[in-house]
């Protein structure tokens, strides 16, 4: 799921509601609301999985077991044009169509398979290989594993198209994220969460001084707009409300009441 919003935007946003922009980071660090950010992301994803969401051409291993679990840059070509990055899946849902050998050139397409039909058809599939793949077959139990057949040869390369649910990339803190910045990182959720992570980095923020009543109130004003806008979209999304009521990856804030059923 592609983002067009800029890193260091995110944050200027952020100081520009701290009052912390003349000049920027001075009581709240570039490193410490760089390390909220990607808190901020993975709290998203673990409630909205599909803010990371994504598409792209992977290059299979040999063999006919393979995983998403960690995905090396140089066996991955981002299907939102990105610059290819290690990629760490959690959920495969498809494998959708053959690459061909170089990762763009679309082929055949790849079908879902029962992995018992398989078995009894053809004892031996695992052994089997050819250049191109014409099934797969998924066990939700071992979400980030799956098989396809015919496996895949030492040579040549075997490039699938995958859509699967990954881990948001992680922002290093090593960056010119400044209002003044050239860094041209993006977030890696998308960008309609772009306010739910200024909400949960501003509460993360007001907590660093809770001590002061004024700032409890504001860390626990923004983390319940955090997490009201993620029950909103949840259960708009299931029908199922998670009824999630703090802040996530974070402790209860001290000195204010958590809201009771």
């Amino acid at each position: 799921m592609a983002s067009s919003i800029l890193v260091k935007d995110v944050l200027y946003r952020v100081s520009a509601q701290l009052h912390d922009i003349t000049p920027q980071f001075t009581r709240w660090t570039q490193r410490e609301l760089v390390s909220w950010l990607n808190d901020g992301q993975k709290a998203i994803a673990k409630y909205l999985p599909s803010s990371c969401a994504r598409v792209d051409a992977v290059k299979l291993v040999p063999g006919t077991k393979q995983s998403i679990e960690s995905i090396a840059s140089n066996s991955i070509i981002p299907g939102d044009g990105s610059s290819p990055s290690l990629v760490m899946g959690h959920y495969i849902q498809s494998v959708v169509r053959n690459m061909g050998t170089n990762g763009s050139t679309p082929g055949r397409a790849i079908r879902l398979a029962d992995r018992e039909i398989l078995d009894v058809n053809s004892p031996d599939w695992h052994t089997q290989t050819a250049s191109a793949v014409s099934q797969f077959t998924f066990d939700p139990r071992t979400p980030k594993l799956f098989y396809v057949s015919p496996g895949v040869p030492a040579t040549p390369a075997v490039w699938v198209e995958i859509s699967f649910l990954a881990n948001p990339v992680e922002i290093t803190v090593s960056g010119s994220y400044g209002m003044d910045g050239s860094d041209t990182t993006k977030i890696s959720v998308d960008d309609k969460y772009v306010d739910d992570l200024v909400n949960y980095i501003l509460a993360r923020a007001y907590m660093k001084d809770a001590e002061f009543a004024s700032n409890g109130n504001q860390a626990s004003a923004h983390s319940q707009m955090f997490t009201g806008s993620i029950n909103a979209q949840v259960v708009a999304l299931t029908g199922v409300n998670p009824n999630l009521r703090s802040l996530p990856l974070n402790p209860n804030l001290p000195g204010v009441q958590t809201p009771t059923a």
